[in-house]
């Protein structure tokens, strides 16, 4: 399944591009599982896993939720 990660402030909310207003999103890749998936994106992203999916960035800078395709289209 792919999966993606959004971008998340400090503050927990959701990034978006300044001019577009979409979503700020990396795409993970092709994955298995979930872990497998969160794993990567802690590689790509240079994070480590916070809580369920919440991946978090050094220092408090914010972090990526990391959702599934079927999940990101519900966002």
């Amino acid at each position: 399944m792919m999966y993606f990660a959004i971008a998340l402030c400090p503050s927990g909310s959701m990034r978006e591009h300044p001019k577009t207003h979409e979503l700020r999103t990396i795409e993970v890749g092709e994955c298995e599982t979930k872990q497998d998936a969160i794993d990567n994106a802690c590689l790509q992203l240079h994070c480590r896993q916070l809580f369920r999916g919440v991946i978090g960035l050094p220092k408090g800078k914010g972090g990526y939720l990391v959702l599934n395709a079927q999940e990101y289209a519900e966002v």
